[in-house]
């Protein structure tokens, strides 16, 4: 059994500025742009993803692919589907970035470990879906 939860964002020049600020990556594409267009960090483009920082949830492993690049103004769909695993404290995740324009701009599989109260929300979650 598994979940889906989605989450849309858009980017903003704002947002791409606190990232460089917080996490040191002013690369020129990303500060100054390409074109016109200024293009978001890759750890900017990952906070799109429902549950990746959510307090109930450490993330074990994560293995990401960007394929291509959004820029500020990009409007942004995250799908993560989080998938039981034998330790009901652990959660096998799929996930997927996709642009209004529809390109998939990510993509990636990770291992989530939770916190007793989510992931007893999860499992009724599953359930609810499963009716």
């Amino acid at each position: 059994m598994s979940i889906t939860r989605t989450a849309t964002r858009v980017f903003t020049a704002e947002d791409i500025d606190t990232c460089a600020r917080l996490t040191g990556d002013l690369g020129s594409h990303h500060m100054i742009g390409l074109g016109d267009r200024r293009m978001t960090q890759g750890v900017l483009t990952l906070s799109a993803v429902p549950l990746l920082a959510d307090p109930g949830v450490h993330m074990r492993d994560l293995s990401f692919a960007f394929l291509a690049p959004v820029y500020a103004g990009d409007t942004v769909t995250a799908t993560v589907r989080l998938t039981e695993s034998e330790d009901p404290l652990l959660a096998t995740c799929e996930v997927s970035v996709v642009k209004g324009d529809g390109t998939t701009v990510l993509t990636g599989t990770g291992i989530a470990e939770l916190s007793r109260a989510l992931a007893g929300e999860l499992a009724t979650e599953t359930v609810t879906e499963a009716s």
